[in-house]
Protein backbone atom coordinates (compact mmCIF):
# COMPACT_ATOMS: atom_id res chain seq x y z
CA UNK A 1 0.00 0.00 0.00
CA UNK A 2 1.21 3.43 -0.77
CA UNK A 3 1.30 6.17 1.29
CA UNK A 4 -1.19 8.22 -1.29
CA UNK A 5 -3.70 5.79 -0.91
CA UNK A 6 -3.28 5.12 3.07
CA UNK A 7 -3.70 9.16 3.38
CA UNK A 8 -7.21 8.54 0.95
CA UNK A 9 -8.14 6.10 3.53
CA UNK A 10 -7.65 8.38 6.29
CA UNK A 11 -9.36 11.36 4.58
CA UNK A 12 -12.30 9.26 3.95
CA UNK A 13 -12.47 7.97 7.31
CA UNK A 14 -12.67 12.09 8.81
CA UNK A 15 -15.16 12.97 6.21
CA UNK A 16 -17.33 9.72 7.45
CA UNK A 17 -16.98 10.69 10.60
CA UNK A 18 -17.49 14.55 10.33
CA UNK A 19 -20.50 13.60 8.78
CA UNK A 20 -21.58 11.43 11.50
CA UNK A 21 -21.64 14.30 14.13
CA UNK A 22 -23.62 16.69 11.65
CA UNK A 23 -26.76 13.95 10.84
CA UNK A 24 -26.56 13.11 14.80
CA UNK A 25 -26.43 17.24 15.79
CA UNK A 26 -29.56 17.11 13.65
CA UNK A 27 -31.31 14.86 16.02
CA UNK A 28 -31.76 16.59 19.52
CA UNK A 29 -32.80 13.23 22.44
CA UNK A 30 -36.22 13.21 23.77
CA UNK A 31 -36.87 15.02 26.84
CA UNK A 32 -40.10 14.29 29.45
CA UNK A 33 -41.61 16.49 31.57
CA UNK A 34 -43.98 15.57 33.82
CA UNK A 35 -47.39 16.66 34.81
CA UNK A 36 -48.99 19.05 37.35
CA UNK A 37 -52.36 19.63 38.66
CA UNK A 38 -53.55 22.30 36.28
CA UNK A 39 -54.64 25.91 36.92
CA UNK A 40 -58.26 25.53 36.74
CA UNK A 41 -59.29 22.21 38.16
CA UNK A 42 -57.43 20.38 40.89
CA UNK A 43 -59.92 17.19 41.62
CA UNK A 44 -59.16 15.21 38.47
CA UNK A 45 -57.57 12.00 39.20
CA UNK A 46 -54.00 11.36 37.28
CA UNK A 47 -50.71 9.14 38.44
CA UNK A 48 -48.49 12.36 38.03
CA UNK A 49 -45.91 9.48 38.91
CA UNK A 50 -46.35 7.72 35.17
CA UNK A 51 -48.13 10.12 33.18
CA UNK A 52 -45.29 12.53 30.92
CA UNK A 53 -45.13 14.58 28.14
CA UNK A 54 -41.84 13.49 25.84
CA UNK A 55 -40.84 16.02 23.42
CA UNK A 56 -38.13 16.38 20.46
CA UNK A 57 -36.78 18.60 18.12
CA UNK A 58 -35.70 17.29 14.67
CA UNK A 59 -33.67 20.12 13.31
CA UNK A 60 -33.07 18.38 10.15
CA UNK A 61 -36.63 18.75 8.81
CA UNK A 62 -37.71 21.74 11.27
CA UNK A 63 -40.20 19.33 13.28
CA UNK A 64 -41.68 19.74 16.66
CA UNK A 65 -42.77 16.26 17.99
CA UNK A 66 -44.77 15.96 21.11
CA UNK A 67 -46.40 13.15 22.57
CA UNK A 68 -49.41 13.02 25.82
CA UNK A 69 -48.98 9.98 28.09
CA UNK A 70 -52.59 10.22 30.69
CA UNK A 71 -52.34 6.91 33.39
CA UNK A 72 -54.58 6.67 36.08
CA UNK A 73 -57.32 9.65 34.89
CA UNK A 74 -60.59 8.97 34.05
CA UNK A 75 -62.05 6.13 32.66
CA UNK A 76 -63.27 6.58 28.62
CA UNK A 77 -62.75 10.25 28.55
CA UNK A 78 -61.63 12.79 26.17
CA UNK A 79 -58.91 15.42 27.33
CA UNK A 80 -58.42 18.21 24.90
CA UNK A 81 -54.43 19.18 24.44
CA UNK A 82 -53.24 22.15 23.96
CA UNK A 83 -50.13 24.81 23.99
CA UNK A 84 -49.84 27.80 26.04
CA UNK A 85 -47.04 29.64 23.93
CA UNK A 86 -45.44 32.93 25.81
CA UNK A 87 -45.01 35.88 23.90
CA UNK A 88 -46.02 39.28 22.76
CA UNK A 89 -46.99 38.91 19.08
CA UNK A 90 -47.36 35.44 17.50
CA UNK A 91 -48.73 34.51 13.88
CA UNK A 92 -51.92 33.02 13.23
CA UNK A 93 -50.76 29.46 13.33
CA UNK A 94 -47.96 27.86 14.80
CA UNK A 95 -47.23 24.69 12.14
CA UNK A 96 -50.33 23.07 10.99
CA UNK A 97 -52.48 24.46 14.02
CA UNK A 98 -54.34 28.29 14.02
CA UNK A 99 -53.72 29.83 17.30
CA UNK A 100 -55.81 31.92 20.05
CA UNK A 101 -54.76 35.37 19.67
CA UNK A 102 -56.07 38.78 19.81
CA UNK A 103 -56.82 39.84 16.19
CA UNK A 104 -53.96 41.89 15.75
CA UNK A 105 -51.53 39.52 16.83
CA UNK A 106 -50.69 40.31 20.05
CA UNK A 107 -50.76 37.68 22.46
CA UNK A 108 -53.36 37.48 25.03
CA UNK A 109 -53.25 38.16 28.77
CA UNK A 110 -53.40 35.28 31.65
CA UNK A 111 -54.30 35.31 35.25
CA UNK A 112 -53.85 31.81 36.44
CA UNK A 113 -52.39 30.38 39.89
CA UNK A 114 -51.36 34.12 40.68
CA UNK A 115 -49.29 34.42 37.78
CA UNK A 116 -50.27 36.72 34.91
CA UNK A 117 -48.56 36.17 31.41
CA UNK A 118 -49.35 36.84 28.17
CA UNK A 119 -49.83 33.88 25.66
CA UNK A 120 -51.09 32.39 22.54
CA UNK A 121 -52.72 29.17 22.44
CA UNK A 122 -53.25 26.04 20.31
CA UNK A 123 -55.05 23.16 20.43
CA UNK A 124 -53.40 20.33 19.07
CA UNK A 125 -55.80 16.98 19.78
CA UNK A 126 -57.13 14.93 22.25
CA UNK A 127 -55.95 11.86 24.71
CA UNK A 128 -58.97 9.13 24.44
CA UNK A 129 -58.48 7.14 28.16
CA UNK A 130 -59.30 3.65 28.30
CA UNK A 131 -61.70 1.68 31.00
CA UNK A 132 -58.46 2.09 32.64
CA UNK A 133 -57.89 5.89 31.92
CA UNK A 134 -54.94 5.26 30.31
CA UNK A 135 -53.94 7.03 26.60
CA UNK A 136 -51.68 8.87 24.98
CA UNK A 137 -51.72 11.15 21.79
CA UNK A 138 -48.71 12.18 19.51
CA UNK A 139 -48.21 15.13 16.76
CA UNK A 140 -45.33 16.26 14.73
CA UNK A 141 -44.95 18.94 12.33
CA UNK A 142 -43.17 21.44 10.91
CA UNK A 143 -42.81 24.71 12.70
CA UNK A 144 -41.12 27.96 11.87
CA UNK A 145 -37.89 28.65 12.68
CA UNK A 146 -37.40 30.16 16.25
CA UNK A 147 -37.66 29.79 19.59
CA UNK A 148 -40.22 28.99 21.74
CA UNK A 149 -41.68 29.21 25.43
CA UNK A 150 -44.60 26.39 25.67
CA UNK A 151 -46.04 24.77 28.37
CA UNK A 152 -48.22 22.17 27.64
CA UNK A 153 -52.27 21.63 29.36
CA UNK A 154 -54.86 18.67 28.99
CA UNK A 155 -58.20 20.14 29.23
CA UNK A 156 -61.24 18.72 30.63
CA UNK A 157 -63.04 17.87 27.61
CA UNK A 158 -62.58 18.15 23.58
CA UNK A 159 -62.99 20.88 21.32
CA UNK A 160 -62.31 23.36 22.89
CA UNK A 161 -61.69 26.77 21.61
CA UNK A 162 -62.58 24.71 18.10
CA UNK A 163 -65.38 25.03 15.85
CA UNK A 164 -68.27 22.60 16.81
CA UNK A 165 -66.35 21.92 20.04
CA UNK A 166 -67.22 21.81 23.62
CA UNK A 167 -66.96 24.99 24.25
CA UNK A 168 -65.43 27.35 26.92
CA UNK A 169 -66.95 26.63 30.56
CA UNK A 170 -66.69 23.97 32.88
CA UNK A 171 -65.81 21.71 30.31
CA UNK A 172 -62.50 22.99 29.20
CA UNK A 173 -60.85 23.61 32.32
CA UNK A 174 -57.21 23.07 32.77
CA UNK A 175 -56.90 19.36 34.70
CA UNK A 176 -52.86 19.23 34.19
CA UNK A 177 -49.86 21.03 32.73
CA UNK A 178 -46.66 20.92 32.01
CA UNK A 179 -43.68 21.18 32.78
CA UNK A 180 -45.61 23.41 35.87
CA UNK A 181 -46.23 23.03 39.21
CA UNK A 182 -47.13 26.92 38.35
CA UNK A 183 -48.31 28.30 35.20
CA UNK A 184 -46.39 30.07 33.14
CA UNK A 185 -43.20 27.40 34.20
CA UNK A 186 -41.91 26.55 30.22
CA UNK A 187 -40.15 24.54 28.30
CA UNK A 188 -38.06 26.39 25.73
CA UNK A 189 -37.57 24.60 21.93
CA UNK A 190 -35.79 26.01 18.71
CA UNK A 191 -36.31 25.26 15.85
CA UNK A 192 -33.48 26.57 13.65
Amino acid sequence: MTKLSVRKKAGAVVALCAAAVIASSAQTTATTTTWNPGWDNFTEPLNYKTSNVIWSVNSAKSEFKVTFKLRGATPSKLYQIGLQLFCTTFPATFGQFRTDQTTDGNCAQFTRQGVTKTSASVQVGVVTTDIHGNGSFSVVGPIASGTYEVEVEAENGAGCDLTGGAGNGSDCQCDYQSPGPTFGDAITITIP
